[in-house]
Order: C-alpha cells, then structure tokens, then sequence
C-alpha cells in the first residue's frame, strides 16, 4: 500500500465508489474487529504470532459469523478458503469455503486483485492489516457494502506465515450511519 492509503481513511459515507483504505490497529471501530484482535494478541504471547492449531473454533464462538480463515499455497502463490463465515458469504452473495482464491477471483477481478496484495503483504511481513471501505457485493447485485476488516498471521513457527485469520464486518449501504 502506498502512504496514501495510510493515511486517515476517507469519509466513505461521501465517497462509496469502491474506495479502500489501510487504517492502523489502533483506528478499528468494530468491537467484533477489536474482539479478534486482541484474541490474536492473547494467542501470540512473545512470538510475533499465533500458529494455526491455538485458533479453535470454541474460542472463536462469538466472531465464527465474521471469520474467514485463509491457508497460505506455495507461499503465497494462492490461498485456500478454509472456514468462511455467514456475514461473509452474505456480503459477497457467494460461499468461498473449500475454493482456492485463483478460482473466486475470478467472480470479482478488481475486489480480489486488492485483497491478494493484502494476503501476499501479511504473509511476505507477517504483520496485522486492517482495512476499511467499500466493496461491491457478488451475485446478481451491484449493491455497496461498508466494511472493515483485520488479516492476521497465523503460523507454526512465529516466523513464516502459513494461514490468515480474517475478522470483518460488513454494512449495506443505506445502513452505514455509524462504525460497525
């Protein structure tokens, strides 16, 4: 991403065509993002991340709606939809779970060429992104959806990203009055 895009997001109730942007950890909204995140945090202890195997659904009971959960390929070379969640599948009017994401991305080009460059920038720094904007929904809509989403790092060895864990929230357009 570039400076730009870390700088304070747009207001996007004034600007929905498709605007994202990168925001800090610290400018989240959602309670349901901050519940993940300090999740993840609590997971991580002294290693710069949590491994795949100390996220459990039991754990995760009350944001399972909002996870996505992501396995790194070849390095970052595709991912796999592993657990998807409902807000997920309703935001973008289609279930990803079980596909790779060089086969979803080719039902939304634009939307999934941006989320790749965040997958690859979490996997190639092993750091927490979070983003906010708007997105396109999937299917037979072209009804705009608020968001805001963290990628976390998940990996076996604190050092080498093997999974992504997605917290999200999604809004319909005419519903976005007020952070998530």
């Amino acid at each position: 991403m570039d400076r730009k895009s870390e700088e304070a997001p747009r207001n996007a109730a004034q600007e929905p065509e498709r605007s994202s942007s990168r925001i800090a950890l610290k400018d989240i909204e959602s309670s349901i993002l901050l519940q993940g995140v300090a999740y993840w945090r609590d997971l991580s202890g002294e290693r710069s991340f949590p491994a795949r195997t100390d996220v459990t659904p039991r754990d995760l009971a009350a944001l399972l709606r909002n996870t996505t959960l992501l396995r790194v390929i070849d390095d970052g070379k595709d991912y796999e939809y592993r657990i998807v969640g409902d807000a997920f599948v309703m935001a973008h009017g289609v279930s990803f779970q079980g596909k790779r994401w060089s086969e979803a991305g080719k039902l939304f080009p634009g939307y999934h060429a941006l989320i790749k460059s965040v997958y690859d920038r979490v996997v190639r720094k092993g750091e927490p992104i979070a983003m906010r904007g708007w997105i396109e929904r999937g299917g037979e809509s072209s009804e705009m959806v608020y968001s805001e989403y963290v990628f976390l790092p998940l990996g076996a060895d604190g050092k080498t990203v093997d999974h992504i864990l997605v917290f999200a929230v999604y809004l319909p357009r005419e519903k976005h009055t007020q952070p998530a």
